[in-house]
C-alpha cells in the first residue's frame, strides 16, 4: 500500500517503523530537517522536508495514496491535512487528535470531516492503565471480541503454584476455561506446548472469558480486588484522560501536579477529583498525601526517569500496584530491574491500532479479516482476532485436522457470546471470532494461519 505519514515525531516515526516492516511504501513529510534525516538513515521510507501544503501533498503522491496519517503536534493541522488529502484523492485518512475538547468533537463529526480513524496516544494509554487497575493482579489486560475474551499477562513469583507445572497437567488442576498461550523467559518468547514447564520469573499470558480469568487468579491465591483509591502523579493529557475514566468507574482519584496552571485546568475539567498542587517527584510529598494508604500509584509525568523512580518507590512503600509511563525504549530494562511490570508506552499502543486498521484495509473480501491486533511480550508475538467467513477453508474442519502453521496457536473461539478454549475435536464455524497467537508478522486473514 502507498501510505503518507505527515509528522516524523515520536508517533510518526513509530508508525513509519511499524508500517515499513509490513512491506508498505511510505512517504514521510516533516518540516524539521533533523527528523527527516533520522527517517532517511534508519527506515526504508521516502522523505520530503518542508511545510505541509497542497503542493507538498501532491509531491508525496496524494492523488494515488491509499492512506494518509497526519501525526503532527497540532490537532488543527492534522484535521486540515486529512481534509485536503481526501480532496486530492487519498482513499483513507487518519488524524492524530490530542486535546480532549477537540477529540470529543472530532469523534462526533468524524464522518463529516472525512476521517477514517482518529488516534489519540494519551487517551489510548489511559484506557490501558484503567484496564490494569480494574485487575491489579495483572501486568496487562487486553480485551477481545467486545470484552467477551481477555488476554491477561502476569509474572510468576517464587511461591506461585504454577511454578514447576508441566502444561499438559494444567487443566487437571485449573479452570478449563483458561489457556496459557504465551510465555516470556528472559530474552526468549515461547508459544508453549504440553511439555513446557513453567518457572519463577516467567511472564505468562493467559486467555479466557473474564469470569474464568478471575476464577483462575483466585485459584492461584493471587487475586486482588480492583483499585478503589488511585494516586495519579502528573496532570497532563494522560493523567487527565485516566482520571476521567477512573472517576467514571467510581474510583477515588487524587492528582498530584506541580504546575499551578495545569492544576487549575484539571480542577475545572474534573471537579470530582482531588487535585494537589505540589511536586509529586518528591517522596515526602507523596507520603504526606497518603501514598501508603492508596491502592495504586500511576506516574505519568513528562519525565520517564521520574516515572520509573516514583513507581519503584511506591512498590517499596507497599503500594499494591505501581504503573509508570515510559516513552524511551532504552529505559525499559531499568524499569524492569526495579520491579515495574510492563511500563505503558503510548506510541506503541497507538501504532498497534493503526497497524490493525491497515491490515483490515488489505483484506479485500472483508469476510475473514483482522478485527483486532495486539503485540505482546516486547512485540515478539502477535495476538489477532479474526472473523470467520462462510467461505473460509478453516470453517467446518476439526482443529486436529486443520493444517495450521507451526508458529500459530488457535487460542480461543468466541461463539454466541461465549469464549471457548478449543481442543483438537473442536471446529471453527462461520461467524466465530477466532483468537490466534503467532510469531509470524503480516497476517491479515484467518486463512493465514494455514500452512502454505
Amino acid at each position: 500500500m502507498n501510505i503518507i505519514v505527515v509528522g516524523a515525531g515520536k508517533i510518526g516515526f513509530t508508525l513509519t517503523q511499524y508500517l515499513t516492516r509490513e512491506g508498505h511504501d511510505l512517504t514521510v513529510i516533516d518540516r524539521n530537517p533533523e527528523r527527516v534525516t533520522l527517517v532517511n538513515t534508519t527506515l526504508d521510507a521516502m522523505t520530503i522536508s518542508g511545510p505541509v501544503d497542497i503542493e507538498t501533498l501532491r509531491l508525496a503522491g496524494a492523488e494515488s495514496a491509499d492512506l494518509l496519517i497526519a501525526a503532527t503536534n497540532s490537532d488543527e493541522a492534522n484535521i486540515m491535512c486529512c481534509m485536503v488529502g481526501r480532496k486530492l484523492g487519498v482513499k483513507h485518512t487518519i488524524a492524530r487528535v490530542r486535546q480532549q475538547d477537540h477529540y470529543d468533537t472530532v469523534i462526533l463529526l468524524r464522518d463529516e470531516l472525512g476521517l477514517s480513524m482518529t488516534i489519540n496516544p494519551e487517551h489510548d494509554a489511559a484506557g490501558e492503565i484503567s484496564r490494569v487497575l480494574r485487575f491489579p493482579s495483572a501486568a496487562k489486560v487486553e480485551p477481545f471480541a467486545k470484552g467477551q475474551a481477555e488476554l491477561v499477562e502476569f509474572r510468576l513469583g517464587e511461591d506461585n503454584p504454577l511454578c514447576g507445572l508441566m502444561l499438559k497437567n494444567f487443566h487437571s488442576r485449573f479452570d478449563r476455561g483458561v489457556l496459557i498461550c504465551a510465555v516470556r523467559r528472559g530474552d526468549q518468547v515461547h508459544i508453549p506446548g504440553g511439555d513446557f514447564v513453567l518457572q519463577a520469573g516467567d511472564s505468562v499470558n493467559v486467555v479466557g472469558a473474564p469470569k474464568h480469568i478471575h476464577n483462575f487468579f483466585r485459584a492461584m491465591a493471587i487475586f486482588k480486588k480492583s483499585a478503589r483509591d488511585v494516586m495519579v502523579v502528573g496532570g497532563g493529557m494522560v493523567g487527565a484522560y485516566l482520571s476521567r475514566q477512573l472517576l467514571g468507574m467510581g474510583i477515588r482519584v487524587k492528582i498530584v501536579e506541580k504546575d499551578p496552571d495545569k492544576c487549575e485546568w484539571v480542577k475545572d475539567l474534573l471537579p470530582k477529583a482531588e487535585v494537589i498542587c505540589a511536586d509529586g517527584s518528591r517522596p515526602n510529598v507523596l507520603e504526606e498525601e497518603g501514598l501508603r494508604e492508596t491502592d495504586a500509584l500511576v506516574a505519568v509525568t513528562g519525565s520517564d526517569e521520574v516515572n520509573i523512580i516514583l513507581g519503584a518507590y511506591a512498590r517499596s512503600a507497599g503500594v499494591a500496584k505501581a504503573i509508570a509511563k515510559v516513552n524511551e525504549d532504552s529505559l525499559l530494562p531499568v524499569a524492569e530491574n526495579l520491579g515495574l511490570e510492563e511500563p505503558v508506552q503510548p506510541r506503541y499502543i497507538t501504532a498497534q491500532q493503526v497497524l490493525q486498521y491497515v491490515r483490515s484495509m488489505e483484506n479485500a473480501s472483508g469476510s475473514s479479516g483482522v478485527e483486532m491486533l495486539r503485540r505482546i511480550l516486547d512485540g515478539k508475538l502477535e495476538v489477532l482476532e479474526f472473523r470467520a467467513g462462510v467461505s473460509s477453508p478453516c470453517v467446518g474442519v476439526s482443529l486436529r485436522e486443520l493444517p495450521t502453521r507451526p508458529d500459530v496457536l488457535v487460542a480461543a473461539i468466541i461463539r454466541d457470546g461465549k469464549c471457548l478454549i478449543p481442543g483438537g475435536s473442536d471446529e471453527i464455524w462461520a461467524g466465530d471470532s477466532v483468537l490466534a497467537v503467532t510469531t509470524k508478522r503480516g497476517m491479515s486473514r484467518l486463512e493465514d494461519i494455514l500452512r502454505g
